[in-house]
């Protein structure tokens, strides 16, 4: 997981994307139909968006997204918008609705020499029957080398942060194929306490090669989580490897045992996914130590 604050850094180069009509949302209704289909639902979905804009009498470019972004430099005189959605909880054929209405678009206000890039029709809850259902934003943001660009910290409250953390390494830890990696804007996770932690004792769990039973310690205290990294590491090598550590209540049981949190996972320079340590992560992020 890459965290960045205000700064602009080349990490890697993104694939053609073909760009969709946009069209304005007015109402978003939600019909029976949808809720026979969240039964069946597929776990995981992809619809990428693509979005160009021109600096022409602008000076400044001001970033006010809800979203998980990355900032990267490129050496053309344009402002390129690349967005990717998913959804645990969303049927494809209703987030596919949705992005027709213009949720998904990019929109791009220019006033006084600034233009402001924001997504207006996010901010809309959708809900069927009273139960919230959740869309996975993440966007690549392309803009001039050298050009000033500004950033507005829009984090959510602390449950949400940490619901989209949690949501963040199902996805890495799935692998699930997404060609924007999930370069996370450090604000956007002000408000979740993460701890540099020691894994203890790592234990195998009957019947899977894949989730491993943990045992860390973080604050003084001992967590006991159940990680999908057992394909990542060998036994013997998870104890005493160090860790970032998030307590959370999201999924208190896995494979039969009592989960309290998770180890954060990260693709390295190379691609390959590994354990976080604390140096991968901002200080300030660090709300108690070891």
């Amino acid at each position: 997981m890459h965290l960045i604050l205000q700064e602009s850094q080349s990490l890697f180069k993104y694939p053609s994307i073909q760009n969709p009509t946009m069209k304005k949302v007015f109402l978003i209704l939600l019909s029976f139909f949808f809720l026979n289909e969240m039964a069946f639902a597929q776990t995981k979905f992809l619809k990428e968006y693509v979005r160009s804009f021109s600096l022409r009498n602008s000076d400044t470019i001001l970033i006010d997204l809800q979203i998980p972004y990355e900032i990267i430099d490129w050496d053309r005189k344009i402002v390129r918008i690349f967005t990717q959605i998913e959804s645990f909880s969303m049927p494809n054929e209703l987030l596919r609705k949705l992005g027709h209405q213009g949720r998904y678009s990019v929109k791009g206000k220019r006033k006084n020499n600034v233009i402001r890039m924001h997504m207006p029709e996010l901010d809309h809850a959708i809900s069927v029957q009273g139960v919230t259902l959740t869309d996975e934003v993440i966007a690549q943001i392309y803009v001039p080398e050298g050009f000033p660009v500004r950033v507005i910290c829009n984090s959510k409250t602390p449950e949400q942060q940490l619901q989209d953390l949690w949501l963040q390494q199902e996805v890495l830890t799935r692998r699930l194929k997404y060609p924007i990696k999930r370069a996370i804007n450090a604000d956007f996770y002000a408000d979740v306490d993460f701890k540099a932690g020691l894994i203890i004792e790592a234990n195998k769990i009957n019947g899977t090669k894949r989730f491993v039973e943990l045992i860390v310690l973080a604050d003084g205290k001992e967590y006991k989580t159940v990680s999908r990294i057992g394909k990542l590491y060998d036994i013997a090598e998870l104890v005493n490897q160090e860790v970032v550590f998030v307590a959370h209540n999201l999924a208190q049981e896995l494979r039969n045992r009592s989960n309290e949190g998770m180890v954060l996972v990260h693709e390295n320079e190379i691609g390959k996914l590994v354990l976080m340590k604390r140096a991968d992560v901002p200080d300030f992020l660090f709300l108690t130590d070891m």
